[in-house]
């Protein structure tokens, strides 16, 4: 019987192949059925216990060699999945799965196929970056209770991250997604293509939104000082470290938290965000803190912290000319606080001489309108030069008159219904007591 059904098989699929061979012509339904069914009927008999001869065993797996090499000849005008749906086959039985052998043929043979091996390689780098940047974006956002629409912003690509990195670690997924591909008729071989497209275009989001982190702190450091300004002090210290927390780069942000902690007489945290924005090389900074180190007398250290900021200052001041108005004006606020710190300071060491170098351009910067508005105590450089001229020559005009512009333009400010430092307190108690000699 197995001869018999062996010589049939042989027979009938070397007939259906020298037809194909020679007409070119396709095989009926009818012929293709019969080479299938024949190897069903071989394959139960090979399923007995009875022992095949070696001889056999070699033969039809010459026949089967043949049988997959010719399958896209064979079945062109057949759909072996509808046989396979109204009849069920195992996967055993691969002749029944010729389409399937066919299509794996295919996708090697065509010449985008061959570069299958990379867009693979590039989809998992991309896949695994996707991955990394959703986790730590999720992290940001959901740490830095931002708002629902940002946060949303940032965690429905990770989702969709998540979801692709599903369809293509799992069979399920896979399959899934391939189906997908079919159904919007793009061929197969352009498949992996638009696998590592998708993943790309993933990749560009999340890159977009993870370069656009210092623009989105920004916006939020601008609504934390609208807040403080509004004296909301408490709102704004949550805006600024939402801000920080989306970007620790955000020297502005960390300045003006410090200035925060300064109001609410928080110096321990003021002073960690004002060494933090100066370490940034954020002058401002440089002048707060170093302000905060003349008041505990560590003048030495302020001198030097302010020296820095000097330095820094002076490359600013080489391109002068070509800045905006605005930064003009913040030079020129920041040149007088560094000089009245330094002023200050070496008056401390009672190093007049040094005060005064200091204390005069300071001045100068104090009386021009222009910037007057802008400083936050103009005063202040006039007082301390009301005393260091007082150390130096107590009989000169140029004393109390230092001391009447210093008690005026703190009075001006308190009038104006502005805050001042305890510090200036004393000054305007001590200009007072002066000028009533």
């Amino acid at each position: 019987m197995k001869v018999t059904l062996l010589q049939h098989y042989q027979n009938t699929l070397e007939q259906s192949l020298e037809k194909l061979k020679a007409s070119n012509i396709s095989l009926s339904k009818q012929e293709v059925m019969e080479i299938l069914l024949t190897r069903d009927a071989l394959n139960k008999a090979l399923s007995n216990k009875i022992k095949p001869s070696a001889s056999a065993i070699l033969k039809i797996e010459k026949l089967d060699r043949k049988l997959r090499e010719n399958a896209d000849g064979l079945i062109q005008d057949i759909n072996l999945a509808e046989y396979r749906e109204n009849f069920p086959k195992t996967p055993d039985a691969w002749w029944w799965y010729l389409d399937n052998i066919v299509e794996e043929k295919a996708k090697k043979s065509h010449p985008w196929n061959r570069f299958d091996w990379f867009f693979r390689g590039v989809r998992g780098i991309s896949l695994i970056g996707n991955i990394a940047l959703s986790l730590t974006l999720a992290r940001l956002w959901i740490f830095s209770s931002t708002s629902d629409f940002i946060a949303a912003a940032a965690i429905v690509p990770g989702v969709l991250s998540l979801l692709q990195a599903q369809s293509e670690l799992t069979e399920t997924g896979k399959k899934g997604f391939d189906k997908l591909l079919e159904k919007v008729k793009i061929p197969q071989h352009f498949h992996e293509v638009v696998k590592l497209v998708s993943s790309l275009l993933m990749t560009g989001l999340l890159l977009v939104i993870w370069f656009n982190l210092p623009s989105i702190s920004n916006r939020y450091k601008l609504a934390g000082q609208k807040l403080q300004d509004q004296e909301k002090l408490a709102s704004a210290e949550e805006k600024y470290l939402q801000a920080i927390k989306l970007d620790s780069d955000n020297l502005d942000a960390r300045y003006k938290l410090a200035t925060i902690y300064e109001e609410l007489q928080d110096f321990d945290n003021a002073k960690k965000q004002y060494i933090i924005a100066a370490k940034g090389g954020f002058l401002d900074a440089y002048n707060n803190l170093a302000y905060w180190y003349i008041r505990e007398n560590k003048n030495d250290e302020a001198i030097d912290l302010l020296n820095q900021g000097k330095r820094l200052l002076e490359k600013t001041e080489q391109n002068f000319e070509q800045l905006t108005d605005v930064k003009k004006l913040n030079l020129q606020t920041q040149k007088y606080s560094l000089y009245k710190n330094l002023g200050w300071a070496r008056f401390k060491q009672k190093r007049d001489e040094d005060a005064m170098a200091y204390l005069l351009p300071a001045m100068a910067i104090a009386k021009n309108s222009k910037y007057q508005e802008h400083i936050r105590n103009p005063g202040a450089v006039f007082c301390i030069y009301s005393q260091v001229l007082f150390r130096t020559d107590k009989s000169s005009f140029k004393v109390k008159e230092s001391w009447q512009q210093c008690r005026q333009l703190i009075e001006s400010r308190l009038a104006a219904g502005e805050t001042i430092y305890s510090e200036e307190y004393g000054l305007l108690y001590e200009a007072k007591q002066q000028l009533k000699q």
